[in-house]
């Protein structure tokens, strides 16, 4: 993975570079995805998935992998079906996260 430059923008300022996200395993396994702080150790969720995300990014991946070698004809079905799949993961993604915040309170 490239580094990615970060700010902790939430808490003391530090800037530094993200280098390795972290994963953790909640209740009826999700899984969720952060980095944090290295000065301060605030938390920074990326994002939270759920079997059913895990398998739809796969297929994403796979998808990707078919992208690089498809026809031009052929391309414009993958790119359809990949915007489809980003608005399908997106919309799952939001609600494992609003499903993990109702069981944080």
């Amino acid at each position: 993975m490239e580094p990615i430059y970060a700010k902790c923008n939430k808490s003391c300022g530090h800037k530094f570079y993200v280098k390795h996200f972290k994963l953790d395993k909640l209740h009826n396994s999700i899984q969720k995805t952060y980095f944090t702080c290295p000065n301060c150790g605030r938390e920074y969720v990326c994002f939270y998935t759920d079997e059913a995300i895990r398998k739809l990014q796969a297929k994403m991946r796979e998808l990707h992998r078919k992208m690089k070698w498809a026809s031009s004809d052929k391309l414009q079905q993958l790119i359809k079906d990949e915007a489809q799949l980003k608005d399908t993961i997106a919309q799952s993604m939001a609600r494992v996260k609003r499903e993990v915040e109702r069981h944080e309170q």
